[in-house]
């Protein structure tokens, strides 16, 4: 009995150019080791996980840069705030103490100012440089959005206590007293 490759050429369907191409590429395929086939498919797909794995470092990294822009633009924007709207304390001759990260600090202030300042009319903004300003309340409330770090809570606020539960509410308190 013939092989199929010799009846084919009997026939004439085929050369014997073309079935020594086929031997060889049947003995190359044979010559390779098993993990050399497999190892082509590995080799590939370790490279687009290293391509992955950089497209997601470099998302990453712009998602920091861009949060970096963010951060330094709203800074930008309150340095602005601050600058425009600060109010002008030169004549201050007043000390007025308040404290910052457990630390007491002062300023100088006039007596409308110090008013003010108890009133909760005005705060005390931080601006760049740990310089201190004083904001009108309605700036203050627009920096406290953006960030409340740069703004210094009056903790000088006077209780809300009603008549009814003052139980000196009936004492006068002399005009003369000096405390």
């Amino acid at each position: 009995m013939k092989s199929l490759r010799d009846q084919l050429l009997t026939a004439g369907l085929t050369d014997e150019k073309s079935v020594k191409n086929v031997r060889k590429q049947k003995q190359k395929q044979h010559k390779k080791p098993k993990k050399a086939r497999g190892e082509a498919s590995e080799i590939t797909r370790q490279v687009e996980q290293a391509q992955r794995d950089k497209a997601n470092r470099d998302k990453e990294l712009n998602r920091l840069r861009q949060l970096e822009v963010e951060k330094k633009a709203l800074r930008a924007q309150i340095q602005q705030l601050i600058d425009t709207s600060k109010i002008n304390r030169t004549e201050g001759e007043i000390a007025y103490h308040f404290t910052v990260d457990g630390k007491v600090k002062n300023i100088r202030v006039t007596a409308e100012q110090q008013k003010q300042l108890a009133r909760n009319q005005i705060a005390i903004a931080i601006s760049d440089g740990d310089q201190v300003e004083l904001v009108p309340r309605v700036v203050a409330e627009k920096i406290a959005q953006r960030d409340t770090s740069y703004i210094i809570e009056n903790k000088s606020k006077e209780p809300n206590t009603s008549a009814e539960d003052d139980p000196y509410a009936d004492y006068q308190i002399p005009d003369d007293l000096v405390w």
